[in-house]
């Protein structure tokens, strides 16, 4: 795990112009939503487009560095190099995810330092709720991750297609930007429970609860108690899919079968 995690921070920060690049879609799409509320003047709202910056960088992070590795790995030949190691393969995802969290962080903190010094959103947090969620929020996020890897390892070069559908309906449907739980949701309540699926949903709820609204970890246990059943069930369920697809592929000697 901690072998893996170095090779991504390695890769990452390596290179200073991919933690430029990797800063330039949540920066860009932060100050855009910042712009449009204060422009209607909801600025009440200005505090959740910073807020949806930041996480889109998780977000994106778990698509396209965390979802998509083992099939890259695998058209480069390094697959075959972590099913002959000694290592396990939940090992080496769970150091992908702990190398892609400290990875992003940059980006977080550049979104979370122009949104506050440019908007000034009002902040009436309570930390340990909000430290709380947003660790949750990641586990649950990363795991959700280690699954998808498992099925683009199966699906081959469909895997940057399946990125590009899930992109966007997600960042709508998990509210990124504007609530989509509750009252003040845009949506009916059935896509509202269809929203709620996704771990994004709920963090980003349970989020802007505990950083606008001041709500305790008392308050938003549920969401909390959603989140962490969600990271437990994901990663127990990429470990048996992997596992699963593991003994498939050597089975019909298509593990390390590379198609571009």
């Amino acid at each position: 795990m901690k072998a893996r995690a170095l090779v991504r921070l390695w890769s990452i920060f390596g290179e200073p112009l991919w933690v430029f690049v990797g800063m330039g879609f949540p920066v860009l799409s932060s100050l855009a939503f910042s712009l449009l509320y204060y422009s209607i003047g909801a600025a009440g709202y200005i505090g959740f487009a910073v807020l949806g910056g930041v996480m889109v960088s998780f977000w994106g992070n778990v698509l396209w560095s965390m979802a998509s590795q083992f099939n890259w790995d695998k058209q480069e030949g390094l697959f075959e190099i972590y099913l002959t190691s000694p290592a396990s393969i939940s090992a080496i995802l769970i150091g992908m995810s702990v190398g892609g969290i400290i990875g992003t962080v940059p980006s977080a903190v550049i979104v979370t330092v122009l949104g506050w010094a440019l908007f000034h959103p009002a902040v009436n947090a309570s930390w340990g709720g909000v430290a709380l969620t947003f660790g949750l929020t990641l586990a649950s996020l990363y795991a959700m991750g280690m699954v998808l890897s498992s099925l683009y390892l199966t699906y081959g070069r469909e895997a940057e297609s399946m990125n590009e559908v899930l992109q966007e309906p997600v960042s709508m449907l998990s509210g990124l930007y504007f609530p989509v739980l509750g009252g003040s949701s845009p949506f009916p309540l059935a896509l509202q429970a269809v929203a709620s699926l996704i771990p994004l949903t709920i963090g980003m709820d349970a989020l802007r609860k505990t950083l606008f609204y001041g709500d305790s970890v008392a308050q938003v246990w549920p969401d909390m108690a959603a989140l962490a059943v969600m990271a437990v069930v994901l990663l127990i369920l990429s470990s048996y899919a992997l596992k699963f697809l593991e003994n498939l592929g050597r089975k019909e000697g298509t593990i390390a079968v590379r198609i571009r």
